[in-house]
């Protein structure tokens, strides 16, 4: 794993600790914007993809047969590390329809146990997951690092509605969680034969379930906030394949919980205004999809319901000449 992802980690973890303990608070946006902004790419490389004639198929069928028959799934440690393998997989029958598909409904059957469900969350949130090749151009890893992804979101919402809580080191996937939402940026939808990428869709999935989890502070929602707005701003490629409406849903969930939260959305809103007045017009693809990607945002949010008064205030008050 590059260096780089660990210093990273360190970063935010600290930034993290100097919320929780009161030294930053107005400046948390712009540090944190510098360390996305320090971040250094790489070069592509081979992505090392999983063999889905080594048995995967066979073993969906096996399982679904059991699921069709509503026999309760026994799934092994081994069983279980072999789909999620697979969720790397190019083939979206094997990765989305199959395996994504089968450990829900797994989910659904309480079928994995509570070892089960740490051993999901500690490998769908490992560095090895959740990182691969991230630093790379748009390469065919994203859809490994969106479906774990997307398929942590759903265990952690089962794990939400347990009624006793699952004893997680939540620290640890907060900072993997920003981490992730620092380093991400590969904002395809869905692609020829490949079928669904959507790691923003993911992202902001994740942040929702975390959003409505108990175990976390205010100050851990307030910081994975903060720091997917910052994302926001750096994303330089569009975001049309519905990712505006579920983020605009996150927001005003978010933001309705707590003045806490409705205060550090106006703040982030406001300064992401003031660097689009200070550009002005863009002059290359890359400006204009930041601006477009904005005003999709604040379209998708004035449509909300229940959006908070002061933040619909503060929409009508902004207009954009630029476009």
């Amino acid at each position: 794993m590059d260096e780089q992802i660990g210093t990273l980690q360190q970063q935010l973890a600290d930034l993290n600790a100097e919320l929780k303990a009161g030294q930053v608070y107005q400046s948390l946006g712009h540090r944190i914007g510098e360390v996305m902004d320090g971040i250094h790419r790489r070069r592509r490389t081979t992505v090392e993809l999983p063999d889905d004639s080594d048995g995967i198929q066979e073993l969906l069928d096996q399982l679904n047969e059991q699921l069709a028959h509503q026999e309760k799934l026994a799934l092994t440690p081994a069983n279980l590390l072999f789909l999620l393998r697979h969720l790397a997989s190019l083939d979206p029958k094997i990765r989305y329809n199959g395996v994504n598909f089968t450990l829900y409904d797994a989910l659904q059957q309480d079928a994995i146990g509570e070892q089960g469900m740490r051993r999901l969350i500690s490998t769908l949130s490992s560095d090895q997951v959740l990182f691969n090749h991230v630093l790379e151009p748009a390469n065919v890893a994203v859809f490994g690092r969106a479906s774990s992804a997307s398929l942590l979101a759903v265990v952690l919402h089962f794990v939400n509605e347990q009624s006793t809580p699952l004893d997680l080191d939540w620290h640890r996937l907060v900072i993997q969680v920003a981490t992730y939402i620092s380093v991400e940026t590969d904002t395809r939808g869905f692609v020829n034969q490949q079928g669904w990428a959507h790691a923003y869709a993911a992202m902001v999935d994740l942040l929702a379930v975390l959003a409505a989890s108990d175990q976390l502070t205010r100050a851990d929602k307030l910081f994975l906030l903060v720091t997917y707005m910052e994302r926001l701003k750096r994303v330089t490629t569009p975001l049309i394949y519905g990712e505006n409406d579920r983020m605009a849903a996150y927001l005003v969930e978010l933001t309705n919980r707590h003045s806490l939260y409705e205060t550090a959305f106006l703040d982030a809103l406001k300064q992401w205004r003031q660097e689009v007045a200070k550009r002005r017009r863009p002059d290359n693809l890359a400006g204009w999809n930041q601006f477009f990607n904005r005003k999709r945002l604040l379209d998708a949010l004035r449509l909300k319901a229940g959006l908070s008064p002061a933040i619909k205030k503060y929409l009508n008050s902004t207009i954009d000449f630029l476009g």
